[in-house]
């Protein structure tokens, strides 16, 4: 059996993946028969090109759902994502066309966690991700952002849109995204010192935090579920949360004793009286 291998460059595009899905189909290559990068496999058996394949076929449809799947999925980093993926296109182009609806299928199910892994990176990225101002420059601003998925390319344009007067440069380990006001610019990887450790508005931004927090409504199993300790060495605010948690109890007996307090301001009724 010719085995054929096919790498992902770079390994979360989708662009990338969804061309060598779409040759491997046409050229009728099994999902057994292709190895997806130089994994153990790749290196051990003789596999050519895949784009070497002859066509055989001529067409492929792609349900919407699937790209959208695999624009997730592909952002995790499971080496067997490009194989999964491919998987589930070989069964719905050989008839299984109802396959990502049954929810009890091994391999759907598979990629449905990765899928749901890389939306809680997203999500993360998007609310921890803290922009400091570059010393002796207005209007430039750059963040320092440890993702445990490839979601930059992902979220980059949430950021665009949020921050469009601004700007700004998000550094990671794997991958860089800078947007000068008119366009995103991609880039390798940098790091830590790369960015500034904190600017300006670093004690306003704490000054802010121990402001809102409630120590009635403290419970620190839920806090870090929805904040988890991996994030804190890049957030000012997380240098106060020991201290805030550990006088919560405190603060909030402080609470229960004090006094009720007439309203400052009275209400009007309806007739204005």
């Amino acid at each position: 059996m010719q085995r054929y291998q096919a790498i992902v460059d770079p390994p979360w595009s989708l662009k990338s993946w969804r061309e060598l899905a779409r040759h491997a189909w046409l050229a009728q290559v099994a999902p057994e028969q292709l190895d997806w990068g130089a994994g153990v496999q790749g290196g051990l058996l003789p596999a050519l090109d895949l784009l070497k394949a002859p066509l055989q076929r001529s067409k492929l449809r792609v349900p919407r759902e699937l790209l959208d799947l695999a624009g997730a999925v592909l952002c995790h980093r499971d080496p067997q994502r490009h194989a999964l993926l491919y998987q589930l296109l070989w069964r719905i182009g050989s008839g299984e066309r109802a396959l990502l609806e049954r929810a009890t299928d091994a391999q759907l199910r598979q990629a449905r966690v990765l899928q749901k892994a890389v939306n809680r990176d997203t999500h993360k990225m998007k609310a921890f991700v803290r922009f400091r101002q570059i010393a002796g420059s207005e209007h430039r601003y750059v963040a320092w952002f440890e993702p445990p998925s490839d979601i930059v390319d992902r979220v980059a344009p949430f950021f665009q849109r949020r921050f469009a007067a601004m700007h700004w440069s998000i550094l990671t380990p794997y991958r860089s995204v800078r947007w000068d006001g008119d366009q995103l610019h991609f880039g390798s990887g940098a790091q830590r010192s790369d960015a500034p450790a904190e600017d300006a508005t670093e004690a306003a931004w704490q000054t802010y935090y121990r402001h809102i927090f409630n120590p009635a409504r403290t419970n620190p199993k839920m806090m870090q579920q929805e904040m988890p300790r991996q994030y804190w060495k890049n957030l000012p605010e997380a240098r106060l949360i020991p201290d805030l948690l550990h006088a919560s109890p405190e603060r909030v007996e402080t609470m229960i004793k004090r006094e009720p307090q007439p309203p400052k301001r009275r209400i009007p009724n309806r007739r204005g009286d």
